[in-house]
């Protein structure tokens, strides 16, 4: 929330916790993978 706050305040509109979340997850920024996913092991390295 308070990076889509600090977002707004310099110009950008049409942004969002939502946005600013799916943002992170999909440049790797947050790990979501389940510890049972098949995933996880492999993208917790990468953090």
């Amino acid at each position: 929330v308070e990076i889509s706050k600090d977002l707004k305040k310099r110009g950008f509109s049409f942004l969002g916790p939502t946005i600013v979340y799916a943002h992170m997850q999909a440049t790797g920024l947050v790990n979501d993978h389940l510890v049972s996913c098949f995933r996880h092991a492999e993208t917790s390295k990468m953090l």
